[in-house]
């Protein structure tokens, strides 16, 4: 009789050890989930993979279609453009075509009509309004930060692939990736010379501003040549960017430049911009007036750089635009790298220019936008 009981008790023991199993999928432990943290600092935990999503935005989508992960994109918000058609050629077929501009977005919505649960969006720019984003909250969508831009681009692209089950084909794709990406930055940043006496203005033409030194292209530029002569000028900006008509700035970098040369001008275009788009954005703007050392007839140091080629992950290459436009001989050919990149992942351009030179006559009026001769 003993000897039943105690075999009925090891079977019972074995059974429910089996329930337990199968539960959590056969681990020695009760899954604990998917864990990372954010751009912003906020610790995100998701119990399974990622498998559909909707991203804000045009930075993500790319990054994701660089990992493989085009499919698991519901869809996208663009911010106030939409480029629906263009990401749907790239493969973005999930998309909703009538989906809301972020910009204008102020409730949840859409998101809960379209059973969203997941949305990943930038950190701090072009990004859901606060009002969507704790609508969102509140309805129990979880909000994911990630830039996939500048600085974090390898650190984001990993936590993406964290998120969406770490496969190895996406685990592939990331570090194909990551391999191309560090050795053209690690042999641009091996040719760099960098003086402090060297200065240089980026300006976002769009805005018609400046970036400050907080800006992430301010710290690409000078990761390889000189350093943002607005830093001189403002020891603590207030944001990225500083508006070139602002009371105090042209006086400012003028009186600069009578000491410290301001020897170096970058633009950013605006994706799709053609020499006519440049040049209208010069004439008549507050940039026209300002007359420093850059300005050297149809030798000037002025140049544009295709906006798309600044931000999200092709922006590697930009590392090579700019050593080039600052002189250095990277060993690399922008086109080159270009073409590969688009070839590969399925992108496009709105231009077949990348950089654009700017000349001027003796007195610094502007008489043409060129193709730059940088190759």
């Amino acid at each position: 009789m003993t000897i039943t009981i105690i075999a009925v008790a090891v079977i019972a023991v074995i059974a429910i050890a089996a329930i337990v199993l199968m539960g959590n999928g056969g681990n020695d432990k009760p899954s604990e989930g998917i864990t990372i943290i954010d751009g912003s600092g906020q610790e995100i935990t998701i119990q399974e993979p990622i498998e559909s999503c909707t991203v804000v935005n045009t930075n993500l989508p790319k990054a994701m279609k660089v990992l493989s992960l085009q499919d698991n994109v519901e869809n996208i918000i663009f911010y106030k453009s939409s480029d629906y058609q263009e990401y749907y050629d790239m493969e973005f077929t999930r998309i909703d075509e009538n989906a809301p501009l972020a910009s204008g977005l102020n409730n949840a919505e859409y998101f809960i009509t379209h059973n969203v649960k997941y949305i990943i969006e930038p950190v701090s720019s072009n990004k859901l309004t606060k009002a969507a984003e704790d609508a969102c909250k509140n309805a129990g969508i979880t909000v994911i930060k990630l830039d996939c831009y500048g600085d974090t681009m390898i650190e984001d692209m990993e936590k993406l692939v964290k998120l969406f089950g770490s496969t190895k084909k996406v685990q592939n794709a990331f570090v194909d990736y990551k391999s191309t990406r560090e050795k053209v930055i690690e042999a641009v940043l091996g040719k760099t010379d960098i003086k402090e006496s060297d200065r240089f203005l980026f300006y976002f033409a769009g805005l018609t501003a400046f970036y400050t030194q907080e800006a992430e292209l301010s710290k690409m530029m000078g990761t390889i040549w000189g350093h943002n002569a607005i830093a001189d000028v403002l020891s603590s900006p207030s944001g990225v960017t500083v508006k070139a008509n602002v009371a105090g700035i042209k006086e400012d970098l003028t009186e600069l430049n009578g000491v410290k040369p301001i020897e170096l001008l970058i633009i950013r275009a605006t994706g799709g911009d053609q020499a006519d788009d440049l040049e209208g954005k010069w004439i008549g703007k507050p940039i026209a007036d300002y007359d420093l050392a850059y300005l050297k007839g149809k030798n000037s140091a002025v140049y544009c750089i295709e906006s798309d080629l600044l931000s999200g992950p092709i922006d590697y290459i930009a590392y090579v635009a700019l050593a080039e436009i600052a002189g250095i001989d990277t060993g690399f050919s922008v086109y080159d790298l270009v073409h590969s990149y688009l070839d590969k992942y399925g992108f496009k351009l709105g231009t077949e220019t990348y950089i654009w030179h700017y000349e001027f006559d003796d007195d610094g009026t502007l008489m043409q936008v060129v193709k730059a001769d940088i190759e």
